[in-house]
């Protein structure tokens, strides 16, 4: 599910979507070799604040799964999310909560462009995607200390889809769909990277070789990011502001400027590549 813009998501989504996190990460215990979390939480792990009033917001839980995957457990994995009271809507799962609805889903491996789009994991349709194995390859394993949807203190170890990876399944995205809120993800990811900028273009770069989504990322970067006025940069900064209106003045004029010009430098530093 992602909204067209960034005042459509409400400050406390991010913090509901890592309780449903919280929530569902034990429960799948026995897949946690065949499992990361990829979508938009990741930056909140991958990321420091930079200060701005456009933090990264969510309301998906998105877990990269193997193709092989399968638990030790009889329980099969649909039934251990509707155990938390998600219900299976087609592929995905869903919770209404009196303020959002939240969403689990979950993207398996697409071996090749000649494969299908869904592919059968445990008991459920899982959605395919370029570049998930080498989101199950390429991760860090993060503390997270908060609360379930139960109220309930927790602590889990998650692991959590790398920078490099992360961003090929984010520009794959924008190139299917061109929702802004993934052009959004994926500056905005490079820029606070708290490793760096220079480390989240080198993570990209290791892309090249052995992931099948490089390269529909970086033709969307080639495409849509030349410049301020194309369609990326343009709707990163519609993603931020809303859509453009006549009668703005100049200083709101100069911000959406600022922030098309961000987009079109990190997508200008992601194709500056070298060999790795």
């Amino acid at each position: 599910m992602k909204y067209a813009r960034f005042r459509d998501y409400h400050q406390d989504d991010t913090a509901r979507s890592e309780s449903a996190l919280l929530s569902v990460w034990p429960r799948l215990a026995d897949f946690h070799e065949d499992l990361v979390l990829v979508g938009g939480l990741v930056p909140r792990y991958l990321c420091r604040p930079l200060g701005d009033e456009w933090q990264p917001r969510t309301i998906d839980v998105d877990f990269a799964i193997g193709l092989a995957a399968g638990g030790s457990m009889y329980e099969p994995l649909s039934k251990r999310l509707i155990g938390e009271g998600f219900v299976r809507q087609g592929a995905r799962f869903e919770k209404v909560l009196p303020n959002v609805t939240l969403y689990v889903d979950f993207l398996t491996e697409r071996p090749s462009s000649e494969a299908p789009h869904s592919a059968q994991v445990d008991d459920i349709a899982a959605s395919a995607f370029f570049g998930i194995d080498r989101a199950l390859k390429v991760y860090r394993e993060v503390r997270i200390e908060g609360k379930d949807l139960s109220g309930a203190n927790v602590r889990e170890t998650v692991k959590v889809c790398e920078i490099g990876p992360f961003l090929c399944l984010k520009l794959q995205a924008y190139a299917k769909r061109a929702e802004p809120k993934d052009v959004f993800d994926a500056v905005h990811a490079v820029l606070a990277y708290d490793l760096g900028v220079v480390a989240a273009e080198e993570g990209f770069h290791r892309e090249a070789g052995p992931n099948l989504a490089y390269a529909v990322a970086k033709q969307v970067l080639e495409e849509r990011f030349r410049e301020e006025r194309e369609k990326g940069p343009s709707d990163y900064a519609s993603f931020c502001l809303g859509d453009p209106d006549a009668s703005i003045d100049e200083d709101a004029d100069f911000r959406r400027s600022a922030l098309a010009a961000d987009a079109v430098t990190v997508a200008h530093r992601l194709l500056d590549w070298r060999a790795y």
